[in-house]
């Protein structure tokens, strides 16, 4: 049902999490490898730029239009057949996003894991769960979620600790060698990924709190951006970018180099483990945001409905829409951004102006200026603010010394992922401020005062 979903701060978080950075462990990385080469860990800086972007956007919604969500948003603001037209291509967007990861986390299921398994049971299999939890809501997913994706990013921190001994920094020098357009152009690649976040927006009804949403996504995207800086670092630090560049599956197979002792083998079933639910939960929300919309056109509050239809619809169209493993990974790296780009970007700069004018005038504040909470709070959107344009800097500088001094090249570096760290824990920061600062504004009108 729609209208009954209430996800906190956290939660939201985390599934941003699990929409942007389990998709990307099955093919995706390799094309950014093969672009950007051993500087390929320098390509997630523009694409949280635009996942805040998007996020942003959101909030804004939000604030305009409490307890709608954005299918309902685009019927009230361009009508009929307008906002209807969009939606639909909304919808075929959602769809796009079901099709390859439904087929392509089969391929790989089927292909690494289970080849005596047909591909069509494998399908099977996922729409049956997918129609399982089609008839729940987002709160339900956002519980599950919170059990496995943090799990799922102390696995993917871990993975430099469990690969030390295969580990050579040698294979990622020289630093910064690859020319600032390879650095750019796998900046660009991500974005098809990122623009995942936009999902998040058939879910809007169940918010609340517009400013310690859009935190919550921020930290969500930075977590996205640090995990997978680190998982390339490992990546390329293992394997070195040519063999990297040239796998079907890199972070499976860089899974299976993993030797703890002699008796433990197979750790990479271990770490499978917590990587499919989180996995499962992306795929989940994309459904559940599809059934809303499909809802939407008809006009009711619950989508039960029409959950057998579409899961049936999806999983056979995904297996004409992506045949084979290579249409998924060429699409996900070159045609998404550009359907990014075209589409999503264009219509969030439209909701952006729409959502300025109509905010105007009706700035609100979880947290009273003058108080030490407040100002905690504006150190930390400033410092985060400051690491995450530093690190767009750190690459400029890196780059125009990178003939002159091999050390500027290992200084760049490591400024770059403290820049990144930093950032994380700010925006952890920002987004616990607000939250601490709505508990005590709900506190204080009951009192009658605010006090800190």
């Amino acid at each position: 049902m729609i209208h009954k979903q209430v996800v906190n701060h956290r939660q939201i978080a985390w599934l941003v999490g699990s929409l942007l950075m389990t998709g990307m462990m099955i093919s995706f990385l390799r094309s950014v490898v093969q672009v950007a080469r051993m500087d390929a860990w320098f390509s997630q800086i523009l694409p949280i730029f635009y996942a805040l972007f998007i996020a942003y956007v959101l909030s804004g919604l939000v604030e305009a239009y409490p307890g709608k969500n954005i299918f309902e948003i685009l019927f009230i603001i361009g009508g009929k057949w307008i906002g209807g037209a969009i939606n639909l291509l909304i919808l075929f967007y959602i769809w796009i996003i079901l099709a390859i990861d439904i087929k392509g986390a089969a391929d790989f299921l089927h292909i690494s894991l289970l080849p005596t398994t047909p591909l069509e049971v494998i399908l099977l299999v996922f729409v049956l769960l997918m129609m399982y939890y089609g008839k729940t809501s987002l709160e339900v997913a956002a519980r599950v979620n919170e059990f496995y994706f943090p799990l799922y990013f102390i696995m993917c921190i871990s993975l430099y600790f469990l690969l030390v001994n295969e580990y050579n920094v040698e294979r990622l020098e020289p630093i910064l060698t690859s020319s600032l357009d390879r650095i750019v152009v796998s900046n660009f690649l991500p974005v098809g990924v990122y623009g995942d976040i936009f999902l998040i927006g058939a879910f809007l009804h169940a918010i609340v709190e517009p400013r310690l949403f859009f935190a919550a996504m921020k930290h969500g995207v930075i977590i996205v951006g640090f995990g997978t800086t680190i998982m390339l670092l490992v990546l390329l630090g293992v394997m070195g970018f040519m063999i990297a560049s040239r796998l079907n599956f890199p972070i499976y197979i860089l899974v299976q180099q993993i030797h703890v002792t002699d008796f433990l083998d197979r750790v990479e079933m271990i770490l499978f483990s917590v990587w499919f639910p989180a996995f499962t939960i992306k795929v989940i929300v994309a459904y559940l945001a599809f059934l809303v919309g499909v809802g939407t056109f008809g006009g009711q509050r619950h989508y039960n409905t029409f959950n057998a239809p579409c899961g049936w619809f999806i999983v056979v169209s995904s297996i004409f829409g992506f045949p084979n493993v290579a249409h998924i990974d060429q699409f996900i790296s070159y045609s998404l951004p550009l359907i990014v780009l075209v589409f999503q970007l264009p219509l969030a700069i439209f909701l952006l102006i729409h959502v300025r004018r109509k905010n105007k005038g009706r700035e609100q504040s979880l947290i009273p200026e003058g108080t030490k909470l407040y100002r905690f709070y504006r150190s930390m959107v400033w410092i985060t603010t400051v690491c995450l344009s530093g690190c767009v800097i750190v690459i400029l500088i890196g780059d125009f010394f990178k003939d002159k001094s091999a050390v500027g090249g290992i200084a760049t570096a490591i400024v770059f992922i403290a820049l990144l760290l930093i950032a994380l824990l700010t925006s952890y920061g920002e987004m616990q401020a607000l939250n601490h600062g709505k508990q005590k504004l709900g506190r204080a009108k009951q009192a009658g005062s605010f006090r800190q």
